[in-house]
């Protein structure tokens, strides 16, 4: 993706799917610095993008089916906090071996977990996610997949 597309691909999915847009948006604005937010941003429309070119047209995203995505996700990193780094990433690869999308989960997990970031064609270090946001980034962008993915059924 182009820098000059990037604009016009955030006004498309505006359109197209307003809550989804509003939450990325939105969520945690407190917590992130503005590099994250670009990143989150960035990799929510890559996600919807590849969604997207499934065979099935994605439905719109309602509020309720955010709001339930959200909280599962939610709860799942509770539990994810309690767990060494070791037990983490155990459950992590369980947790893409046994999910319905795991190829773009483990774009997204790859993507966020990254040591180096590669963001639009540029070694970024900027862009890179601080520690303690990557499990919050990862846990918005896999409800955003878990929404399309329920809302293309």
């Amino acid at each position: 993706m182009e820098p000059w597309q990037v604009p016009e691909l955030v006004d498309k999915m505006g359109k197209q799917q307003p809550v989804i847009i509003a939450y990325i948006l939105a969520v945690d604005q407190d917590v992130f610095n503005q590099a994250e937010r670009e990143l989150l941003l960035y990799l929510a429309l890559v996600v919807w993008r590849i969604m997207s070119k499934g065979d099935t047209p994605l439905s719109s995203i309602t509020e309720d089916i955010l709001q339930k995505a959200e909280n599962s996700n939610l709860k799942m990193l509770e539990y994810f906090e309690k767990e060494s780094d070791a037990g983490f990433f155990e459950a992590a690869e369980l947790m893409i071996k046994n999910y319905n999308q795991p190829e773009v989960l483990r774009y997204i997990l790859d993507a966020v977990m990254e040591e180096e970031c590669d963001v639009m064609g540029e070694d970024v270090e900027e862009y890179l996610v601080r520690d303690e946001n990557k499990g919050l980034m990862i846990i918005h962008l896999k409800t955003i997949i878990d929404c399309f993915d329920r809302g293309s059924d």
